[in-house]
């Protein structure tokens, strides 16, 4: 963590559920793959952490936060509007150096924290309600919540090993 410095960042859950940083990510490991495929590196250690890289990453897709609204739909305590409004507060690392960029791992890492934290958030404004009002809603985050969590298990070749 020597050149990254912890930022506090306050947030809406609308803007907190983004995918468009993983999916960067796994667009980043795709060229990779494709660009050291039928070439000697096809067959080294980095290319197969790249490939399995982007096979995790490929998970993004079957996310879909839309989830949470569609159940709640039923609901005549909760308003879509006024769940994207919410706000939380989230740490997520930076580059001290603004000429440094921002590593894959910290970048995963970033984009999951803010993810974690609009449904942390969302679960915690709900706890008052009954699992009658928003069963649904809170097993749609439980299972969203899950597919994030297996995103973490991606490990980002190095640029030189």
């Amino acid at each position: 963590m020597g050149k990254y410095k912890q930022v506090t960042e306050t947030l809406t859950v609308e803007d907190g559920l983004d995918l468009s940083e993983i999916e960067s990510l796994r667009d980043e490991m795709e060229e990779w793959v494709d660009n050291m495929g039928g070439t000697a590196l096809e067959n080294t250690n980095r290319y197969q952490m790249a490939s399995d890289a982007k096979d995790t990453l490929d998970n993004v897709d079957e996310i879909r936060f839309e989830e949470i609204w569609e159940v709640m739909e039923d609901s005549e305590s909760l308003t879509e509007e006024g769940l994207k409004a919410l706000t939380y507060q989230v740490v997520i690392f930076r580059p001290k150096s603004r000429r440094q960029s921002t590593s894959r791992a910290y970048r995963l890492s970033n984009a999951l924290s803010v993810i974690d934290g609009a449904l942390g958030c969302l679960e915690t404004f709900l706890e008052p309600y009954s699992e009658e009002e928003v069963g649904e809603v809170r097993k749609a985050i439980s299972n969203i919540s899950s597919q994030v969590q297996d995103l973490d298990s991606v490990d980002f070749p190095g640029m030189y090993g």
